[in-house]
């Protein structure tokens, strides 16, 4: 009879993606271990603890794609995802919250007003939650404008000092600008429904939003889809470049929840012995098969973004914008990443069985927080189309890949 030992799980950033050991490394698989000995209570609560939120925070971990001239650290995005993945392997929500989070923050200093950026980032606990999963109007009436709107899915919004969502935009006087603009309030001018009990990341807070008619500085907007003025060297990228940041996340964490399931495959193949033989399922040539294709597909999607990334982050640094090839591309390998996850995913349950009968178990939690992640329309269908359209040449560009 074969002995398979148990794998410790090796870190998925031992390095920062040019040789170094991350910085980060190991305070990052800390709060992953943190959050998954919390996972009971995060179901329950239906969000972060006030002390995760809060050491992400401290770690910098919402500040990864902010410059260091305007106090955030001043990360890579492969480094931004490489700690998404590891977050997610332990436990997704933390993933998600923290990629997201670090998303938006990416979002106000690189495309924001830079009084504005400042003001939000002197908080060493400043943070955004915003969404597009709504309706909202923004009317513009000079320096200020009117903001109402209502909101669903706005991730972290239990905790972050700055909320909003995406209006239309009436009464602007700027021929180039787009229709939509992003739009925050300071949290306690806008109110939290506490409405977020989903089959899966349930410890996102992805509760709804509601702001009431009410003043705000147009300074608080972002035309996310718009290429920013601001001299914010590479991190230009991140507005006006497609929705990368956001597709990243879902990659993010969806690869490292398919790394949970395959690690808790390990396990269970070496220790589980069904039935009629009473032998590991580790001798079954079939399983033995079956866990290299699933290790290899997971392989491939993490490499597949990360060289894009890699390719996105040097055009950047020459540009500071992003060339419709780069984005396709970008688009193409991050889609595939969350599918690609998913499969693992089932294919673990695959050669697990019954494991995933065990709600509370990492099969069973893998498979509801895939599931959940799989439909984000930031990879859905229709991106693969568009992004098929701008490689083949029918499209010049768009503002979702």
């Amino acid at each position: 009879m074969t002995t398979v030992a148990e794998p410790a799980p090796p870190s998925l950033i031992a390095d920062d993606g040019e040789g170094r050991v991350d910085p980060l490394g190991a305070e990052v698989a800390a709060l992953g271990r943190a959050a998954a000995a919390a996972a009971e209570d995060l179901d329950r609560e239906c969000r972060l603890s006030d002390d995760l939120y809060e050491c992400a925070a401290r770690l910098g971990l919402l500040r990864q794609l902010v410059p260091t001239g305007l106090g955030g650290r001043g990360d890579t995005p492969l480094q931004w995802f490489r700690r998404g993945v590891e977050l997610a392997r332990y436990e997704p929500s933390i993933a998600w919250v923290v990629t997201q989070g670090a998303a938006e923050l990416g979002w106000i200093a690189s495309g924001g007003d830079e009084a504005w950026a400042r003001h939000v980032l002197a908080d060493p606990l400043g943070s955004s939650a915003s969404t597009v999963a709504g309706s909202g109007t923004l009317r513009v009436t000079g320096a200020g404008a009117m903001l109402a709107g209502r909101w669903g899915f706005d991730t972290g919004c239990d905790h972050a000092t700055w909320l909003g969502g995406f209006a239309e935009v009436h009464g602007l006087d700027d021929p180039g600008a787009s229709a939509k603009r992003m739009c925050w309030v300071p949290a306690e001018r806008a109110r939290v429904i506490a409405d977020w009990d989903a089959t899966g990341l349930r410890g996102t807070g992805s509760h709804s939003l509601v702001i009431d008619e009410q003043e705000m500085a147009l300074a608080w907007t972002v035309d996310v889809w718009r290429p920013t003025a601001n001299d914010r060297g590479p991190y230009r990228c991140l507005v006006g470049n497609g929705n990368w940041p956001i597709v990243g996340s879902i990659a993010a964490t969806q690869l490292g929840n398919a790394r949970r399931a395959l690690d808790e495959c390990r396990r269970l193949v070496a220790t589980k012995t069904p039935a009629p033989g009473f032998s590991p399922l580790a001798d079954n040539a079939a399983v033995q098969r079956g866990l290299m294709d699933l290790e290899g597909e997971w392989m491939g999607a993490r490499a597949s973004v990360e060289r894009e990334l890699d390719a996105m982050w040097e055009e950047a640094q020459r540009t500071a914008e992003l060339s419709s090839d780069c984005r396709w591309r970008l688009a193409t390998a991050h889609v595939h990443a969350n599918r690609t996850a998913v499969r693992v995913v089932d294919g673990a349950i695959e050669l697990t069985g019954t494991a995933v009968a065990d709600r509370h178990g990492p099969i069973a939690r893998s498979l509801c927080d895939a599931r959940t992640l799989a439909g984000h329309m930031a990879t859905s269908g229709h991106v693969l189309e568009r992004a098929a359209r701008i490689s083949l040449g029918l499209l010049d560009a768009d503002t979702l890949v």
